[in-house]
Formats: structure tokens, sequence, C-alpha cells
């Protein structure tokens, strides 16, 4: 009993870990994400480097080439373009991505690539 025990729980403890790091609560995911805000006013500083933003999904578009959606948070509004299924509006989603910086003329927009997303807590995947 004791050798099938001694097998057992180094399997099973790793895995409740995971899923309970899995199952973190959005007060969490929103203290671990970077503002919105602080991009919008500090662009250089984000640009070309990966960041996690979380929040709600206010707006999605697909064009023939490209495809985004605009994520908020408390402090700001940013376009994430994703090759992924559109999310729902409403959808509070955790993205993960690289900021890049689109200049046409004298209009600069900063958007993230995304890499990954995770849904909120109680939405689909």
């Amino acid at each position: 009993m004791r050798a099938a025990a001694s097998f057992v729980v180094p399997i099973i403890v790793p895995v409740f870990l995971f899923l309970a790091c899995e199952q973190v609560s959005e007060p969490v995911k929103r203290l671990t994400a970077t503002k919105i805000k602080d991009i919008l006013e500090s662009p250089r500083r984000y640009e070309n480097r990966e960041v996690t933003v979380y929040g709600t999904v206010t707006n999605g578009v697909s064009l023939l080439v490209i495809k985004y959606f605009e994520i908020e948070d408390d402090t700001g509004a940013i376009k994430v373009v994703t090759n992924r299924l559109l999310p729902s509006r409403g959808e509070k989603l955790r993205v993960t991505g690289r900021i890049m910086s689109i200049e046409i003329g004298t209009q600069r927009r900063l958007v993230i690539r995304e890499k990954s997303h995770v849904p909120g807590k109680g939405e689909k995947g």
C-alpha cells in the first residue's frame, strides 16, 4: 500500500497544483497584468516587448487580411491583432503578445500581436 501511495502522490500533487493555477481569480489576473495606460503613455518602453494585459473585449473586426479586437481595462484600451477566432464582445480575456507600432503618415497606433489568450473566470476557452 505504501509503495502505491509513494508512486501516486508525486503524480497527483503536481497535477492538482497545475489545475489550481489555471483557476487564478480575476483580482490576481488584474494585478499581474500590465496596465494599458502604461503601454500607451510609454510606448518606447514596451515596443517589441512581450506583455500581458487583462480586460474586457469591446469590439472585434475581421477584414480581408487582418483580424483584430479591442480590449479595455480600467485604464485604457488597445487593439489586439490575432490569427485566432475573434472573441465575443464583453468577454474577459488575459492576452499575451508583443507590442508593435503601426505608423501611417503622421499617425502612430500601438497594437498587441497576440501570442495567446486565456478566458476570464466562468467563460469559454
